[in-house]
């Protein structure tokens, strides 16, 4: 478990340097994130708030036409929403 929890801590870090591609990098950042947050529901299920996230995700999917509105404000806060809930967990973990 230790090991995929650092494989997920990785790909959150590394989906979050694409952040710093601005507009370029949000479908790699969110790629990288959906990865990320997959790998976490399977080794978390109890967690809550990873499926927070995930309707979220949906949510935004359903109401985004392509185009780069008001609605990218969504993504940037789940890229900040997951970061949490990792470190919420992994924070938890070292409690324990």
């Amino acid at each position: 478990m230790k090991t995929i929890f650092k494989i997920i801590e990785i790909i959150n870090i590394a989906a979050l340097m694409f952040v710093l591609f601005g507009g370029y990098g949000l479908p790699f950042t969110g790629g990288l994130q959906v990865l990320a947050a997959i790998l976490f529901v399977l080794i978390f299920p109890k967690n809550k708030l990873i499926y927070i996230y995930f309707a979220l995700v949906i949510l935004f999917f359903s109401f985004w036409d392509g185009g780069f509105g008001w609605l990218f404000v969504i993504p940037i806060y789940l890229i900040f929403f997951l970061t949490i809930i990792i470190y919420h967990q992994k924070a938890k973990l070292s409690t324990s």
